[in-house]
């Protein structure tokens, strides 16, 4: 939600901005250009990235402000039920499934052009959001809403008499469906062990560890005599006097404290390690 208004505010500051330069309007074009999926493929080829900003980007505040509230509606409870985690990839996959459907389909229809009159580019977040609803309807297919406060209503209702009004314009009805498909299969294929938003989850891993300060493991110095050995070791644990450690087994050693630290030592290593700094060469 924060991506959403976020970039809704910042084309409008950069309108704002450019609309006192010459080329204001052209500049304008070009960056809107830059967000909206342009399903002709010989264009999409050329700008892929619309694949993922096309569902993160609103031309009008009130198609932005219901897009939102939806999500919040219906987003609530997926995360309740399946963390924010699983959230964010059913919206992600939503969008990019519903692009390629729409790219796809325009395509196809584009091949008898008396047959396409569909819109060469769709922008909104609706399709991810379609995804999340039916998402929750997968999940909560009996939960109720209070409609507008005052009807006590199924979700699955509500999810599909949106869906089947949003055909009345055929590219919405096109994109909303790929959405919804999107978001209903992730449930399933869920519940049958397949999470579809693992490729997701690595790569949102990969990237928070880049800004994660790695923390430097110290090897702690400790000065110990025989006797502090001994006081903290048994008495049926002494090893052989003439006995000394090989290098092998002081590495591994070594390798404990740094993992570990000192205290994790068993009395006869800790033993071992005295004899060890003992040993001449």
């Amino acid at each position: 939600m924060l991506i959403n208004v976020g970039v809704f505010l910042s084309l409008i500051l950069l309108g704002f901005i450019f609309s006192f330069t010459p080329k204001g309007e052209i500049i304008n074009k070009a960056i809107t250009d830059n967000f909206e999926l342009i399903a002709p493929v010989r264009q999409f080829i050329w700008k892929p990235w619309t694949l993922i900003t096309y569902a993160f980007t609103h031309y009008g505040f009130l198609h932005l402000l219901f897009n939102m509230l939806t999500l919040f509606w219906f987003g609530t409870l997926v995360q309740e039920f399946i963390g924010s985690r699983k959230l964010l990839n059913i919206y992600i996959i939503g969008g990019l499934v519903s692009g390629l459907v729409y790219v796809a389909i325009y395509n196809l229809l584009a091949l008898s052009p008396q047959l396409n009159n569909i819109s060469p580019t769709i922008l909104g977040a609706s399709a991810a959001v379609y995804a999340v609803m039916f998402a929750a309807v997968a999940l909560l297919p009996e939960y109720e809403f209070y409609l507008f406060g005052i009807i006590l209503i199924k979700i699955r209702y509500i999810a599909w008499f949106f869906l089947i009004l949003s055909f009345i314009v055929p590219s919405s009805g096109i994109s909303h469906l790929g959405g919804a498909l999107a978001g209903y299969s992730y449930i399933y294929l869920l519940r049958k062990g397949v999470d579809l938003g693992s490729p997701i989850e690595s790569m949102a891993d990969w990237w928070g560890s880049l800004w994660r300060p790695k923390p430097q493991m110290k090897i702690p110095q400790r000065k110990y005599s025989e006797s502090t050995v001994a006081s903290k070791g048994s008495n049926n644990a002494s090893l052989d006097p003439n006995y000394f450690p090989d290098q092998d087994e002081v590495d591994a050693i070594l390798d404990k404290i740094g993992k570990s630290g000192y205290e994790s030592l068993t009395k006869e290593e800790k033993q071992k390690l005295y004899r060890a700094s003992q040993k001449k060469d």
